[in-house]
């Protein structure tokens, strides 16, 4: 979660019209990819709460969509030179989303 607070000047800038494929976008969708495939892994591999188990994926899906909202936010209005962006969320959306697609794909869903 470091890398959410690191001045986006840091990283190389790409011409305006790629904007969605700026480095950070892939920053954005590997940390949120990330999170929500080890958040259902989490969620299923537990067994004191059936009803966790039960709706794992809406669940982490829900929590990393409520979290990539709350760091857009966040940059937007608490960190200095950081500044929230629908992009980025989008990034963090999809990140989810592939999250989502790895635990199916390595089978740890019912």
């Amino acid at each position: 979660m470091l890398l959410i607070a690191i001045p986006g000047k840091v990283f190389p800038k790409l011409p305006e019209f790629v904007d969605l494929l700026q480095p950070d976008k892939l920053i954005h969708l590997f940390i949120f990819s990330g999170y929500v495939f080890l958040q259902i892994r989490g969620f299923y591999m537990q067994d004191i709460f059936p009803n966790i188990r039960k709706n794992a994926v809406f669940l982490a899906l829900l929590i990393g969509l409520m979290l990539g909202a709350g760091t857009e936010v966040l940059q937007e209005y608490a960190i200095p030179f950081r500044y929230g962006s629908v992009y980025d969320f989008a990034a963090n959306a999809v990140g989810c989303l592939a999250g989502w697609w790895a635990a199916g794909s390595f089978k740890i869903q019912n």
